[in-house]
Order: structure tokens, then sequence, then C-alpha cells
């Protein structure tokens, strides 16, 4: 992880509890789970991942076309 230490710079999501790598099954879940209107609480506590894990991987779905936007957003749809 670079560490940046400066009074000046801001470095993102130096976080580390951020999931930064997803294997293929886990996105298909993941993926499915959006597709069934769950919202990103529900969805982190299914990955045992924080919501912000989830945010940023619904930007990086949506980005990459594998998900679609839906009515409630990241409240989901139910």
């Amino acid at each position: 992880m670079v560490s940046v230490k400066s009074d000046d710079t801001h470095l993102l999501f130096q976080n580390p509890a951020i999931k930064w790598v997803w294997t293929p099954t886990e996105l298909e879940r993941f993926r499915g789970m959006w597709e069934d209107g769950a919202d990103i609480l529900t969805i982190a506590k299914r990955f045992k991942v924080s919501q912000l894990t989830i945010a940023l991987m619904v930007m990086d779905q949506a980005e990459l076309g594998e998900i679609k936007q839906r009515a409630g957003g990241l409240l989901g749809d139910k």
C-alpha cells in the first residue's frame, strides 16, 4: 500500500478495509444480488466487507457495463 505523509497531499482510499480483489464467482454473486435488488448493506454483510467496498464495486461494474442503474440505486429495489 502506498502511503503519503505530507501536509499538502492526500491519497484517496487508504482504508485497509477495502477489498480490492474479487474472484469471478464473487463477481457473479455480486451481480446477481444487485439485479435482485439487494441494498449495499445487505450485499456488504453477505461478502463480509465494508459498504464502501460495495459502493466502489457498483461504480466499477457500472463503468464496465456489467450492471445497470436501478430505481433504488444503492438502496436497492426492496
